[in-house]
């Protein structure tokens, strides 16, 4: 298995890459990035700590080792690759740690996307993963953009499924994986926590307002606070590298029967049509398989057409 990261030399592709070479031995990883100096280095040096990682004495079972290479952006560095994974962005603009920021990617990661695109037309269709922000509209360019099958294209916005189930587990006093409250909607303001379905350890609870109220603000605030501390710079490298690796792990992996929240193109899946919007979805070897539509609470339904009308206005 092949998986190329565009953008492979920014904080993001790199943590990204990190996350598959030691989760994964066997897959090839390219970095593609026009920064060529800088995508080799990383590749090296992700070479030699995917090798550490199974130094005798360290590990109890020898894998075999795939490639990890760097190579200049272009349509050539697709040429045999079986899922891509877009973390190409323009430099942070001043005022990122400020909320509500990641708009301010917009014009210039557009151009980006439609580089994109045009070396990913030059091949069959495959899986792409999308993190570059906006998520919501870089994802729905750079598929308008392929005219490839919808089913194509996925946009990561699970971090803030982990940021909500992190303050939901300070309400509850309960560790954060024993909680499930996934989040739909855009990667951003109108981000739509669902707990109508909220559950810690598989019983469903309940929560009030006040709380309803004070996870989505942690939602919405926490990753600018990451930023504002480590500096405009850097961002929530962590659970974004996390996050996007082990999507593509299940990917690659043949997919999942269990509902991700990821952002998906709509053709009037919960009443939203030609946007992108994350919604639950049911993953397959190549994208995702089905739109799974919940029952959700009025409010929650409300919130989601508020997120598309938001996205759709900057589109």
């Amino acid at each position: 298995m092949h998986v190329a990261i565009i953008g492979g030399a920014g904080t993001i592709g790199t943590t990204v890459a990190y996350t598959l070479a030691t989760a994964q031995q066997d897959i090839d990883i390219t970095l593609v990035d026009p920064a060529t100096d800088p995508a080799r280095g990383h590749a090296i040096d992700l070479s030699h700590g995917r090798t550490a990682s199974q130094l005798p004495g360290l590990a109890t079972e020898r894998l075999p080792e795939g490639h990890i290479r760097a190579r200049p952006s272009g349509p050539d560095a697709l040429a045999d690759v079986d899922c891509a994974i877009v973390t190409a962005s323009i430099s942070p603009p001043d005022g990122t740690a400020e909320r509500g920021a990641r708009i301010r990617y917009l014009e210039k990661n557009r151009d980006l996307a439609d580089s994109i695109a045009d070396s990913l037309s030059a091949h069959d269709p495959i899986p792409v993963v999308v993190a570059s922000n906006p998520v919501d509209l870089i994802t729905h360019r750079i598929w308008e953009s392929t005219g490839w099958d919808r089913h194509n294209f996925v946009g990561y916005s699970l971090s803030e499924t982990a940021r909500a189930a992190d303050e939901l587990a300070r309400i509850f006093d309960c560790r954060p994986n024993d909680v499930y409250c996934p989040t739909l909607g855009e990667h951003g303001e109108y981000v739509v926590p669902v707990f109508s379905r909220l559950s810690i350890v598989g019983e469903r609870v309940e929560i009030s307002e006040a709380q309803k109220e004070q996870v989505l603000e942690y939602v919405r605030n926490v990753p600018y606070e990451v930023i504002e501390y480590r500096g405009e710079q850097d961002s929530s490298r962590w659970v974004t590298g996390q996050g996007v690796g082990r999507l593509v792990l299940t990917l690659i992996g043949g997919g999942s029967s269990e509902p991700l929240g990821l952002s998906v193109p709509l053709e009037g899946e919960y009443g939203c049509e030609d946007v992108c919007l994350s919604v639950p979805v049911r993953l397959g070897e190549s994208g995702w398989e089905e739109i799974v539509e919940w029952e959700i609470a009025d409010e929650e339904f409300e919130r989601l057409q508020q997120a598309a009308a938001s996205v759709a206005s900057d589109l």
